[in-house]
């Protein structure tokens, strides 16, 4: 019922069947526009996009479902909205028709983030209602039974020439590779997107398929890379798939995330730089290459030793080996540095967990069975 919590009203009454007037908010463009025009000439605004915070929710503030886009020159009621509960509300302007825009996910979604012709657009301007300066007993947005309150005091946040916004767009579904949405053991009915940048929050059970696209606003901070760890489940929850997306953000435009396909196995990855120096052993005649045994799984008991039997290298010495398509789990390989003649002159015990659908670094340490010196 929150996508069709608003509806455009021509004039400032929302009544009943019964001629009575609901209890509703309503914004009136005249309530924000100020100087800036609204008109079909270029750079004016054309529409908007308004959007309710109930910030007298039980658990916390709790944002409606948008209105879809409006002309901007006709006002939007909010009707389903709790008597007593104070609320907030933003405006986006766009330089695009109403009829331009659609909302991500579909018309009745309650989106706030807009398309044109299946492109993310971000808006023009940007207001807040109440203003920061009428956030006063006096300003406050209070719905009233049996009444339409009209909202006023809107400040702008953000216009033409303030620093432009960016955001991100992750579809999920975008990693699905060759898994489908379901419930069966092996299709994915949920989704977790988890920002490496500890800024950005966590969207957890994300539906399979996705209602709409998560979308990260950054506002005005600037361009750089964004990664995200995205984790599916099984409808049971006891199969993970991983995978990883990116997005390089930039000043005003919303990006589309790129992500990797899902998968249930991970990496393991070599890097023996580190070790080699604390062994104070540099890459050439002494370090020419080295080579790593099978990788086991942990069982956290300790065990017979084995044999070390070559599984991947010789690998040159300063590059770093990746062993692969291993389920999840704590793994440890044995691994050989092999000076310029093939003779062994170290050896190392690497271990580190995988995770589904991500590479994991290992952490390599002198073996008990050390190579001589």
């Amino acid at each position: 019922m929150l996508a069709l919590a608003a509806c455009t009203s021509a004039s400032g009454d929302d009544d009943d069947d019964d001629g009575r007037l609901q209890t509703s908010l309503t914004i009136d463009p005249l309530a924000f526009l100020g100087d800036v025009r609204c008109s079909s000439e270029p750079g004016a605004i054309r529409s908007y996009v308004a959007t309710l915070t109930d910030e007298s929710a039980e658990g916390g503030p709790f944002t409606l479902a948008s209105s879809p886009p409006i002309p901007c020159s006709s006002r939007v009621s909010f009707t389903y909205v709790v008597e007593g509960h104070e609320y907030t509300a933003r405006i986006d302007g766009y330089t695009q028709h109403a009829e331009e825009l659609a909302p991500v996910g579909d018309e009745t979604s309650g989106s706030p983030h807009m398309l044109v012709d299946g492109a993310p657009v971000a808006p023009r301007w940007t207001w807040a209602c109440p203003g920061p300066d009428a956030m006063d007993d006096a300003g406050k947005l209070v719905a009233k039974t049996g009444v339409n309150v009209v909202v006023q005091g809107c400040a702008s946040v953000a216009a033409p020439d303030d620093a432009p916004r960016a955001a991100i767009l992750l579809d999920p579904a975008s990693a699905l590779g060759a898994l489908r949405c379901g419930a069966d053991d092996r299709e994915v009915a949920s989704f977790d997107v988890l920002p490496e940048d500890s800024a950005l929050a966590p969207v957890l059970g994300v539906g399979c398929p996705p209602a709409e696209p998560v979308v990260y606003d950054l506002g005005a901070a600037p361009g750089r890379a964004h990664f995200f760890r995205l984790e599916a489940r099984n409808a049971a929850g006891d199969r993970l798939f991983g995978s990883s997306c990116f997005a390089t953000a930039s000043a005003g435009i919303t990006v589309t995330a790129t992500c990797a396909p899902l998968s249930d196995t991970g990496a393991l990855e070599l890097d023996l730089d580190a070790f080699l120096a604390a062994e104070q052993l540099a890459c050439g005649a002494g370090a020419s290459s080295y080579t790593a045994a099978e990788p086991r799984p942990d069982s956290g008991q300790p065990g017979t030793e084995v044999p070390h039997v070559p599984y991947v290298g010789p690998v040159p010495c300063g590059k770093r080996a990746l062993l692969s398509a291993l389920s999840p789990g704590t793994y440890t390989t044995s691994v050989e540095v092999l000076d310029a003649k093939g003779t062994p002159v170290r050896s190392a015990s690497c271990a580190g967990e995988v995770r589904p659908g991500a590479t994991t670094r290992a952490t390599c340490a002198p073996s008990a069975s050390r190579a001589p010196r």
